[in-house]
């Protein structure tokens, strides 16, 4: 069994993957923001959200990960687009 300083290392670089992700995928939201605030589109899509929280389950099931755990870290990331998107809407203007 590895030591509680190899276990701690392992996390720190998941942390760190993590992080790297998550910067890309809020520069591609960001795009998306952009895109909606040019064509006059809601900042918040519940169909799409709903077809992404199915998806994110499926995903956290098939990873041996509680698919609540997922929904509700998605909700918070999701939660941070909307509020940027909304954002966007009021700068431009």
């Amino acid at each position: 069994m590895a030591d509680l300083a190899e276990l701690r290392a392992n996390i720190d670089e998941i942390d760190r993957q993590i992080i790297a992700l998550l910067a890309d995928r809020f520069k591609f939201t960001e795009e998306v923001g952009v895109y909606k605030e040019r064509h006059a589109l809601n900042a918040q899509d519940p169909e799409r959200e709903a077809q992404q929280f199915r998806k994110l389950a499926a995903y956290a099931e098939q990873c041996g990960l509680n698919p609540a755990y997922a929904e509700s870290i998605y909700r918070h990331i999701m939660d941070l687009v909307i509020a940027r998107h909304m954002e966007l809407r009021t700068i431009k203007k």
